[in-house]
């Protein structure tokens, strides 16, 4: 919420790193750096709440207050079992490596990298078969808990390692040789050709994207087939009431890059028309809630302009602009001052 309410008491959650930060690091590169500077100040905190469940590394609170601890209500199982932030924040560092190609922050880094990297390989199980499952969490649909080897958390933890595999190479740093061993083993749980949420799930209503978020921000699904099936399967799942803002945004980004010009358009509108409040048109969190301003909200709809429509990728090697995709009730899009270039890029609708 920002500085405009009371809501969530002002702590951060993976609010910050994966919804509005990729808006940040497009557009204003530095103010997404000032908000990893607040983790990264934060690192102590979070390896004591690791020490003290028992785990290698650092832990990162669900919701972080000033101190960088844990600040969750007594009375939430997130606090506990929502451990998929200690994969988004170390993602959100790597993500700026990318843009920056800054190698001494990415030394600057190390520690936060490494850290979490051990976690996720003290976390995570050793199954009969040689695989990995992270048991007993909860997702980033909060409607399931005390989940095993849910799709986004597994997803999340083998980005992680992946990347912090990556980056020791860049450093010459050595390698643990268990990231390798649980980024490959994870589990991500597949039947009748849909990923599924987690083990199993049978079709149950969501709060919001789970699934669909590993193939964006992620990198995890690529198959474009997959991608489809999942998008079309879960896009009928999604809690229409109660479920936030943010799910419509990344479903308009995968249908965007997917092709498919009106399915996007749909979930673009669903992201912010039904959200909007008067007399400002600032977000709330849901259809029927009236508790803004929702900042995430605001970010995921931007995310699906820049990184659906307007066709803006972020890679290993930088951001890349490929053609992007325009509904055909618009006439053109510009974005101006993209990227550490300060790029500007404008598609034209010729329909």
């Amino acid at each position: 919420m920002g500085l405009s309410s009371q809501g969530y008491n002002g702590h951060v959650f993976w609010d910050s790193e994966l919804w509005m930060y990729p808006v940040f690091l497009a557009l204003q590169p530095e103010l997404a750096k000032s908000c990893l500077d607040y983790r990264l100040d934060r690192l102590q905190p979070a390896q004591k709440k690791a020490q003290v469940y028992g785990y290698k590394g650092a832990m990162f609170p669900w919701e972080s207050d000033d101190t960088g601890e844990e600040a969750t209500p007594t009375w939430a199982l997130t606090g506990v079992f929502e451990q998929h932030i200690t994969a988004d924040v170390p993602i959100a560092f790597w993500n700026y490596y990318t843009m920056s190609q800054d190698k001494n922050f990415l030394k600057k880094s190390w520690d936060l990298l490494r850290e979490t990297a051990d976690f996720w390989v003290s976390r995570a199980a050793k199954n009969a078969d040689g695989s990995y499952s992270i048991n007993n969490v909860v997702g980033a649909d909060e409607y399931a808990q005390h989940i095993n080897d849910n799709a986004f958390t597994n997803g999340s933890a083998i980005e992680t390692l992946r990347k912090t595999i990556k980056a020791a190479g860049i450093l010459g740093m050595p390698v643990n040789p268990n990231w390798k061993l649980v980024a490959d083993g994870l589990r991500i749980i597949s039947k009748n050709g849909i990923t599924m949420e987690y083990d199993g799930y049978a079709g149950e209503m969501i709060k919001q994207t789970d699934v669909n978020l590993l193939a964006y921000p992620l990198h995890v699904i690529t198959d474009k087939a997959q991608i489809e099936r999942d998008l079309d399967y879960y896009a009928e799942k999604i809690d229409k009431r109660d479920g936030p803002a943010m799910a419509h945004g990344i479903l308009s980004v995968l249908y965007a890059r997917m092709g498919s010009e009106s399915k996007a358009y749909e979930h673009f509108v669903k992201s912010y028309l039904p959200n909007s409040r008067p007399p400002f048109n600032v977000f709330s969190e849901s259809a029927a809630s009236n508790n803004p301003y929702f900042a995430t909200g605001a970010g995921a709809m931007l995310q699906a302009v820049i990184f659906g429509f307007g066709g803006v990728e972020m890679t290993d090697g930088g951001l890349s602009y490929n053609k992007g995709l325009l509904p055909k009730k618009w006439k053109s899009l510009k974005i101006i001052g993209i990227g550490r270039d300060h790029k500007t890029i404008e598609i034209k609708n010729l329909n």
